[in-house]
C-alpha cells in the first residue's frame, strides 16, 4: 500500500466515523447499514458498518489505479458490565474517535501504537503479516481501569 493509500484511509476515517460528518444509511443486499463516503480529487474513501455493542464493517479507498480494502469487526462489552465500571458505550466511542482523530497515522495500519489517558489505555499491535500475499492483521483494544471495554480486529489487504 502506498503512502497516498495510508492517508487517505486516515483522512476517510476521521472525516466520517470521528464524526467531521454525518454517517447515512444505506442498503447493501437488505441490510442497513451507517455508511461514509469522502471523494479528494480523483481518489475515493468508502466506509459501510453496522453495529450497536458488536458489529463489523468495510472500508474501501481507491487513489490513481490503487484500491485497498481494511475489514474490522468487534465491539464493546456488554452495558451492564460497562455501568460497574463505572463508564457507559458513548464514554468508549468519544475515547476511540479521540484516538482515531489525534493518532490516526498511528494506529489500524501497520505499526503498534499505545496511548493512555488517565484511566483509559488505548493498543493496537499488528499480529499478523503475510507479505507475499499481501496481508496484514491488527488488533485494536481499549481498557477502563485496567478492563478490557472494546476490541476491534482488523484485516487490511490491496485489492488487485
Amino acid at each position: 500500500m502506498s503512502q497516498k493509500t495510508d492517508n487517505l484511509l486516515v483522512q476517510g476515517l476521521s472525516y466520517g466515523f470521528a464524526g467531521k460528518t454525518k454517517a447515512k444509511k444505506v442498503t447493501r443486499a437488505s441490510f442497513i447499514l451507517d455508511s461514509s463516503h469522502l471523494n479528494v480529487g480523483n481518489s475515493v474513501y468508502h466506509d459501510e458498518w453496522f453495529a450497536d455493542r458488536a458489529g463489523g464493517g468495510q472500508e474501501i479507498v481507491k487513489v490513481g489505479s490503487e484500491k485497498f480494502t481494511r475489514v474490522y469487526a468487534g465491539g464493546t462489552i456488554p452495558k451492564k458490565d460497562l455501568v460497574k465500571l463505572g463508564t457507559n458505550n458513548d464514554e468508549v466511542m468519544n475515547f476511540l474517535k479521540k484516538q482515531i482523530v489525534e493518532n490516526g497515522k498511528s494506529i489500524r495500519l501497520y505499526h503498534d501504537f499505545t496511548s493512555c489517558a488517565g484511566n483509559w489505555n488505548y493498543s493496537y499491535k499488528v499480529v499478523y503479516k503475510n507479505i507475499s500475499i499481501p496481508l496484514t492483521l491488527g488488533q485494536e483494544i481499549i481498557s477502563y481501569k485496567g478492563k478490557l471495554v472494546f476490541e476491534h480486529i482488523f484485516v487490511l489487504c490491496p485489492i488487485d
